[in-house]
């Protein structure tokens, strides 16, 4: 009798875990949902995109010997390149990660778009971009921006365009193309949760 009644109550702790995971999952997946969907008409591909804004923002995704942009930012960077070149906005915002002298994403976003011929005095940097959410924060409270483009791939830009939102940022994203990459599985994935607590972050702040 006694085993019996331990047995019900396990049963009883699984059912109710079991809900928790459903509504978990549920509610996850009704975020996402809510996010893409909110933000869809706003994201353009090169072709389809004919806006005008203050700013293009290019956010930072990664360097290689502190001196070589990711396949990721190579995109991100030319898209911004022809998206400049086509007069979409006067001023270019490159966002990235420089905590540390031997690591500086900034830099090396800047040097690349130098090489190709974008004048100098057109890009401001912001060294301290270390998420979608502070690169937004901060391009309103440092660098006063009312409207960009935002230049990213198509599974992350969804989130970008509603957290500028969010900080008050008249925007549309334009899809960064070119590579294609074997870890989309893995980015997607971390993309569906990035999503889910940069919601709540919005509702908090």
């Amino acid at each position: 009798m006694a085993m019996s009644k331990v047995l019900k109550i396990i049963d009883k702790i699984l059912q109710i875990i079991t809900l928790i995971v459903a509504i978990t999952m549920a509610v996850i997946a009704v975020i996402n949902v809510y996010m893409v969907k909110s933000t869809s008409s706003s994201i353009k591909d090169y072709e389809d995109f004919n806006g005008h804004y203050d700013y293009i923002i290019v956010l930072g995704c990664g360097i290689i010997d502190n001196s070589i942009p990711t396949d990721l930012m190579v995109d991100r960077l030319d898209m911004a390149i022809r998206l400049y070149e086509d007069g979409a906005a006067p001023r270019i915002l490159l966002s990235g990660d420089h905590r540390v002298d031997d690591y500086n994403e900034v830099a090396v976003m800047k040097n690349y778009m130098l090489d190709r011929g974008i004048p100098e005095d057109v890009i401001e940097c912001d060294d301290l971009g270390l998420s979608t959410s502070e690169t937004m924060e901060r391009a309103v409270r440092l660098f006063d921006v009312e409207s960009a483009v935002i230049v990213t791939q198509e599974y992350h830009l969804s989130r970008a365009v509603y957290l500028a939102r969010n900080y008050g940022i008249d925007c549309e994203g334009v899809i960064a193309t070119g590579h294609t990459f074997v870890a989309q599985p893995y980015y997607s994935a971390r993309e569906y949760l990035a999503r889910v607590k940069d919601f709540i972050l919005c509702l908090v702040f």
